[in-house]
């Protein structure tokens, strides 16, 4: 069994050392071209692929990958929902499946589909890294329960894993152990204790060239500080993070990040410089999350 899913791991890179939250890293696969969108590349090597083959399996989880990081849980769904029935899978894909369909549906609003799923994910994981001890793998475990109210367990196997594997050298490994940290303690209103794992998680990932997660691990960082009405170092991190985010793929982030920088200049009793902030909000952009804040923020400035 161990040979067996040793083989499936080599064949599919979706499971290497370097991957990130998820399984795969869409980002990695489409830094081999620049002149087509990730998605549109994605797409053409997918079609290209034989169907079935481990090659093919590879990109499919790029797709995967590039719709949950695009937060497309729409997309994201009907792409994994062919193979949740499937027992005919490479074992490193059909936990990737039942891991995305657990979360897509889980947002979408079937929370018992998504606790199905989520638990057929958290028994395969538990059983892969059993055999290999690979610490992404615990940081995925830790996930899976902290998506669906288990924080304590989930905060749990974060200290585990970091008195296991700790002296990684790995920046991915400590950007998304610092991260899930991060958003445990957040829930559970620790936000100095979010703070310290925040700032951990934007310096592992500043020492790679991955800007969408540095942006994402930056803005993460400046929202807590603006919790904490500390304005000034948010209001330079949101800037900060503006810079690694491109303005055509990250259209809906780059919206929300311009919209807290004009509610942290109001929140500092700035309101020309919340305004300029404001003005450059395009409305189609906002999220139904954010809809109030743009409403309070059209009224007050």
């Amino acid at each position: 069994m161990k040979k067996k899913l040793a083989m499936l791991l080599l064949g599919l890179s979706s499971f290497n050392a370097s991957a990130s939250e998820n399984f795969s890293d869409h980002e990695m696969f489409c830094e081999r071209q620049s002149q087509i969108s990730c998605l549109d590349y994605i797409n053409q090597q997918l079609a290209s692929s034989e169907i079935g083959s481990a090659r093919w399996y590879e990109i499919k989880s790029y797709q995967l990958d590039y719709f949950y990081d695009k937060m497309e849980f729409q997309a994201l769904k009907n792409s994994a929902e062919p193979f949740i029935t499937s027992e005919e899978l490479p074992v490193v894909f059909q936990v990737q499946v039942y891991f995305y369909y657990a979360k897509s549906t889980h947002y979408l609003g079937d929370s018992e589909t998504g606790h199905k799923y989520a638990t057929k994910a958290f028994e395969k994981l538990q059983a892969i890294f059993d055999s290999f001890g690979n610490p992404m793998r615990m940081v995925e475990l830790a996930n899976l329960q902290f998506v669906f109210g288990n924080k304590e367990t989930a905060l749990q196997i974060l200290d585990r894993a970091e008195r296991r594997f700790g002296k990684s050298k790995d920046p991915i490994f400590h950007f998304e152990l610092a991260s899930n940290k991060a958003n445990v303690f957040h829930s559970l209103g620790d936000i100095d204790g979010a703070l310290v794992n925040r700032q951990i998680a934007a310096d592992w990932i500043l020492k790679t060239n991955h800007n969408r997660k540095i942006s994402v691990a930056l803005g993460n960082l400046a929202r807590t500080h603006q919790l904490l009405a500390d304005y000034v170092k948010a209001d330079h991190v949101y800037v900060q993070s503006l810079k690694f985010m491109d303005t055509d793929s990250d259209r809906n982030a780059v919206a929300i990040y311009k919209l807290r920088l004009a509610e942290i200049n109001w929140q500092a009793g700035k309101p020309a410089q919340a305004l300029k902030w404001f003005k450059q909000v395009h409305k189609e952009d906002i999220r139904q999350s954010h809809a109030k804040l743009y409403a309070h923020l059209s009224n007050v400035l």
